[in-house]
């Protein structure tokens, strides 16, 4: 490197497109880049010389960013690495940094800029991981883009020791993103004191939080712990923080500013070391302005901040959660594997869910509960879900012409192909039921399925009008 000035970036990106994105983008912030599509091409380069930084993919043909981060360990190369991946979890996010990258970005071409930022930022203050043992994993589900975002966030948070707020709905899963962000930090060794905030009145909301000294009130025969001093060395959780009254939230800011506790009846603070997770479905930020909830301690709160999405917003993860919880649920009551059938599926998909996770979680547990195994299909659901999808059905037509027309021949055959697959799953597979249940003479059900290119090229799909176009030929001939 003839320039010190220039600083050299090695990235290892096995995608060629993203590889070229990287490359161009980077190149004219005064980056010097190298980039290689294999992790034996990285090591080789690095056992020929170094680099200012590394940019790192997660998932590699011939290896992970893991193996890389493993190997520059063990050859005693402290050159730091940021690893960029579309596959985002707690567990890899947590490994990557423990193992020494700096960061971990997600894999998106609008994530450049804050990679440009990350290294720009490296050469300013090289950052360095506290290492620590990884603990038996456990993971926030999910598969899209908003989820892995948030898995990301997971391990970069557990590594600070700051205040964390986190909102969103009810039953999108807050605490446990408290608890894996307790269970990647550095103080899993020490407790998780979890407080529901809004069940307790005012009064024993303060002796639980803050304790108490003997003969402080009618009753206090003797002195009592609270649980801040319960959680010392770890995380107290406080659920629903924005139920919390404003006398108290004074107690609680002076808490988090001094990190000391005033027993009720007592006329000595005593010292605590703990970390402070909020978690709110409320919109504190507008309750402060509103002047239902303190603004200093909202700022004190919000210093670290994650949203969780409600579940109707990430379709994505919805088959992806449902058969999680299936397989959680058949082994928790000793039943033989499940599935949902499409039709169920669809269901699902046209659900609101107000419950959000935890209510799909709950309805996947009835439909184990009361299936002896195999197909689950939407005549297990209670009433409340199959009531609102057909409401919704009945407000609007199933199917609208899109306005360039429709391929009416492709779309009916596709139509066919689904509910030929339905009346298959309804009866278990059996075709003779099946034809049946369709109201067809085996001969032309067995006709049509040939037709149709056999049982495994059957559509799992409702179709869409959008996605068959009116044919060329058709337009033509007009």
């Amino acid at each position: 490197m003839t320039d010190p000035s220039v600083r050299s970036i090695l990235i290892l990106e096995d995608e060629p497109s993203f590889r070229e994105v990287l490359e161009l983008g980077l190149a004219p912030h005064g980056f010097e880049v190298r980039a290689v599509g294999l992790l034996s091409e990285a090591k080789a380069l690095l056992a020929e010389r170094r680099f200012h930084a590394i940019v790192s993919d997660l998932r590699l043909k011939d290896g992970s960013g893991i193996d890389l981060l493993t190997w520059l360990k063990e050859q005693g190369i402290e050159t730091p690495v940021v690893i960029m991946t579309a596959f985002a979890t707690a567990e890899t996010t947590v490994q990557a940094l423990n193992l020494g990258a700096v960061d971990f970005l997600t894999k998106a071409k609008s994530d450049l800029q804050e990679l440009i930022k990350v290294l720009q930022g490296l050469f300013v203050e090289q950052a360095h991981p506290v290492m620590q043992e990884i603990h038996d994993m456990g993971d926030l589900v999910g598969v899209g883009d908003t989820m892995r975002r948030v898995q990301a966030l997971i391990g970069k948070f557990a590594r600070a020791d700051s205040t964390v707020l986190i909102t969103g709905e009810s039953g999108t899963g807050k605490e446990i993103v408290a608890r894996l962000i307790h269970r990647y930090s550095e103080r899993a060794k020490g407790p998780f004191v979890p407080v529901n905030v809004g069940a307790l009145p005012e009064n024993l909301l303060e002796s639980e939080l803050f304790g108490y000294e003997k003969g402080a009130f009618t009753g206090a025969t003797a002195p009592k712990r609270g649980l801040f001093e319960e959680a010392q060395g770890g995380v107290i959780f406080l659920d629903e923080i924005g139920e919390m009254p404003l006398p108290l939230q004074v107690k609680l800011l002076r808490v988090l500013q001094e990190k000391r506790v005033r027993r009720l009846g007592a006329n000595e603070e005593r010292p605590v070391n703990v970390r402070i997770i909020g978690a709110t479905n409320q919109e504190l930020q507008r309750q402060a302005e509103q002047g239902h909830f303190r603004q200093d301690l909202f700022y004190r709160l919000n210093i670290l901040h994650v949203e969780l999405p409600p579940l109707r917003d990430r379709q994505e993860d919805l088959p992806v959660l449902a058969e999680h919880f299936l397989g959680r649920f058949c082994k928790k009551l000793g039943k033989p594997p499940m599935s949902l059938s499409a039709e169920a599926l669809a269901v699902l998909e046209g659900y609101a869910f107000p419950g959000n996770v935890r209510e799909l979680e709950n309805l996947m547990e009835r439909c184990v509960a009361l299936n002896a195994g195999g197909t689950i299909g939407p005549d297990l659901f209670p009433d409340a879900v199959l009531g609102q999808v057909r409401k919704e059905r009945r407000a609007a037509p199933l199917v609208t012409i899109p306005e360039d027309g429709l391929d009416l021949e492709g779309y009916l055959a596709h139509l066919k192909s689904h509910l030929m697959r339905q009346g298959l799953e309804r009866c278990e597979g059996n075709r003779t039921k099946a034809a049946r249940f369709l109201g067809m003479s085996f001969r032309a059900y067995r006709y049509w399925l040939h037709e149709l290119g056999g049982v495994e090229s059957l559509a799992t799909t409702f179709p869409h009008p959008a996605d068959y176009p009116p044919k060329a030929e058709a337009r033509d001939e007009s």
